[in-house]
């Protein structure tokens, strides 16, 4: 169905789904400040009312400086306008890209507009309104119908980095459109190694929002299995409770808390993911007459939107998650960033640590599948705590040994002197975490170090991909760490890590690694330094 209505002097076509674009003229003074200078003043302005966008002011290009205007290269698409041309503005204190915007030839809906220019909020020092300094008078904001909870999520919740700024635009429009929320929660599950989910509280009385982690243990406590979250996320509904009912059906701790903190409702709202998995929205309020059914009517209309939001936040999250623990949180940076295609990467120099688990083929033998894979895991552990303390990051465990590298900011000699430091100190630690670790006296480790230039980045077949280190080096310090056996030698270093470190190393000889034609200088820590 098609209707129709003047602005203008044209017509303007709105569809059923009520989108429109109005043009209408002002009586109103306008005029833009930017830096003490009048861009445009005029009592010919247009208002262009477009349905989900704020109001525009267009301003006739005769009420304008253009000599302070330059077309500029950038452009931007409309379906409904058409494409817009961009000018920046040039004044004694400099120049202000795309500060404004027109649309020369626009499309028959927006034809009124022709030879009129829009200006950018943060391109005006000042937009005066009938001589009051101001930004859309209030007249024009007040015109505008009051957005639903719906609506909004389709809109400016896009612009949401992640799920706590989310968290924020949720509450601060549950506020905007009156919904009395003093305690507002979302829960959601996460694929992680250590935690079983995460949670963004909001609290009235702090106006932050809080980051509270669950770990998998956690699902087994008191505080989970007594908890409206735990019912909710069961499938079996939302659960609602006036917390100043004199006998409730259901008694949770959670609501007792509330109750004595003054709350008067609570009610705790399943949010469907495709995936099939249900996580919480909880609202409370500390209004005399609780939530109203206008307000979780919204609510409820709306749960299937926030949960999609949460949802991509999630699907973000979980892949950067993933790709850290299962690549490395510098490895997993990159790919994230772009760096997907085989050969993609960079040159890069780095401290390299190759740590390998002794005896582990009798461990294996002598302990059983399941001992020796809690061995070996503590051994691990023991490494990778020690590595990321000196921030150095693992590459990959092969086998029952460690790639590990410890990279630098620069080609400085103090970057370099640095890279090597936190290495040695990395193997130390590595060594007192085996010593107190439950497995003492059963585990032990030979370290290769070395420092050198390596290719970061991806290699393998079409299909899989590994993001590692490539190169010499990279070769170097494993073949390193094999001589730690036959040397009997707990940690051995190159050449040109001893060269970083003043003192506490010894000179051991010099030796020909497997696949190298020259000798190589090795060192190995005193004795009182490991």
């Amino acid at each position: 169905m098609k209707k129709t209505f003047e602005t203008t002097g044209q017509e303007i076509g709105l569809d059923s789904s009520g989108y429109s674009l109005g043009i209408s003229p002002t009586a109103s003074r306008v005029r833009g400040i930017k830096d003490g200078i009048t861009l445009f003043d005029t009592s010919h302005s247009l208002i262009m009312n477009e349905t989900h966008h704020e109001p525009v002011y267009y301003i006739p290009a005769d009420d304008i400086n253009m000599l302070l205007f330059n077309r500029s290269e950038f452009r931007t698409f409309c379906p409904f306008k058409g494409n817009a041309t961009h000018w920046s503005l040039t004044t004694n204190e400099g120049i202000t890209e795309n500060a404004a915007w027109s649309y020369e030839t626009p499309l028959a809906e927006a034809e009124g507009i022709k030879g009129y220019f829009a200006f950018y909020k943060n391109a005006l020092d000042q937009l005066c309104i009938d001589e009051e300094a101001s930004g859309i008078p209030d007249d024009i904001d007040a015109s505008k119908e009051e957005l639903s909870l719906a609506e909004w999520l389709t809109r400016g919740v896009w612009t949401a980095k992640n799920q706590v700024d989310l968290t924020r635009q949720l509450v601060d429009q549950f506020i905007a459109i009156g919904i009395p929320i003093t305690r507002l929660n979302v829960a959601i599950r996460q694929l992680h190694p250590l935690l079983a989910g995460e949670s963004y509280l909001w609290r009235k009385k702090d106006d932050r929002i809080e980051i509270q982690q669950m770990r998998h243990e956690n699902l087994s406590s008191d505080t989970y299995l007594k908890s409206p979250l735990k019912l909710v996320t069961e499938g079996l509904g939302g659960i609602r409770q006036k917390l100043t009912a004199e006998q409730t059906e259901f008694e949770f701790p959670i609501m007792r808390s509330l109750r004595d903190e003054g709350a008067t409702d609570y009610v705790a709202l399943p949010l469907f993911f495709s995936d099939g998995n249900i996580h919480n929205l909880t609202l409370t309020t500390d209004h005399p007459e609780g939530f109203s059914t206008t307000h979780l009517g919204q609510v409820f209309e709306a749960l299937p939107l926030i949960s999609r939001v949460y949802e991509l936040h999630k699907l973000k999250s979980n892949t950067a998650t993933l790709l850290q623990t299962y690549l490395g949180k510098s490895a997993g940076e990159q790919v994230l960033s772009g760096l997907t295609k085989r050969g993609d990467g960079k040159t890069i120099e780095a401290a390299i640590l190759f740590c390998d688990l002794t005896g582990s083929t009798a461990l294996a033998e002598e302990l059983g599948q399941q001992q020796y894979l809690d061995h070996l895991n503590s051994f691990f552990d023991a490494v990778a705590q020690s590595v990321y303390a000196h921030e150095g990051d693992i590459l990959k465990f092969i086998g029952d040994a460690v790639l590990a590298i410890f990279p630098v900011e620069d080609t400085s000699s103090a970057a370099k002197k640095a890279a090597c430091k936190n290495a040695i100190r990395a193997v130390r630690d590595t060594l007192k975490n085996i010593d107190s670790s439950q497995y003492s006296g059963k585990l032990s480790c030979t370290t290769g170090l070395h420092f050198g230039e390596v290719m970061y980045g991806n290699i393998g077949s079409e299909q899989r991909l590994d993001f590692t280190v490539i190169g010499s080096a990279a070769n170097e310090v494993a073949r390193i760490s094999d001589l730690c056996k036959t040397e009997k030698a707990p940690v051995i270093l190159s050449k040109e890590v001893a060269e970083y470190l003043t003192s506490g190393t010894k000179f051991i000889g010099h030796f020909s690694l497997r696949g190298f034609t020259k000798p190589r200088q090795l060192y190995t820590l005193d004795s009182n330094q490991i």
